[in-house]
């Protein structure tokens, strides 16, 4: 049965907040590798 239209646009909304988290994490861990190597 394919998904009505509403389905689809709270389904690719909730997806919003994970991906902004998992591109923070991304950042914050290449954030500080970059300042440990300043260190150095």
């Amino acid at each position: 049965m394919p998904y009505n239209q509403l389905t689809v646009v709270i389904g690719g909304l909730m997806h919003i907040p994970i991906i902004i988290i998992f591109l923070r994490f991304v950042e914050s861990k290449l954030n500080r590798n970059k300042i440990h190597y300043q260190k150095n």
